[in-house]
């Protein structure tokens, strides 16, 4: 038995593209390019700053200070890390802050540097 060949629609599929419909391919096309490199760029610099491929530390090891010794009054405004230091910012009770840097592991006060505010001087 001889099977019929399926009939062909050419009203609908030899008609040529319209130049609207190219042009929407091709931005879609050009979007989705962009938006791809996007992602990579987006994921390289998250890899590049949590220092997984530059060799460095990605965290400084750990407090083994059971407390740090602040002056009385002294307010707490940050804490930030480095290696084998604590860094804390205080301000006292005239609004002078300070900028102290302790040693992780005794908790040891090891300098102190005053912060003073005020404009920007460009020479």
């Amino acid at each position: 038995m001889v099977q019929p060949r399926p009939v062909r629609s050419t009203a609908e599929e030899d008609l040529p593209e319209p130049p609207q419909v190219r042009r929407l391919r091709l931005l879609v096309s050009a979007l989705m390019v962009v938006l791809i490199g996007g992602m990579v760029v987006v994921a390289v610099t998250m890899v590049l700053r949590l220092g997984a491929l530059n060799g460095s530390d990605a965290a400084p090891g750990p407090v083994s200070a059971a407390e740090f010794s602040l002056p009385e009054g002294a307010e707490v405004v940050s804490v930030g890390r480095g290696p084998g230091e604590v860094l804390i910012l205080t301000r006292d009770a005239m609004g002078a802050e300070t900028l102290r840097v302790f040693d992780a592991g005794s908790g040891a006060e090891k300098s102190a540097v005053p912060i003073t505010r005020g404009p920007i001087t460009r020479e």
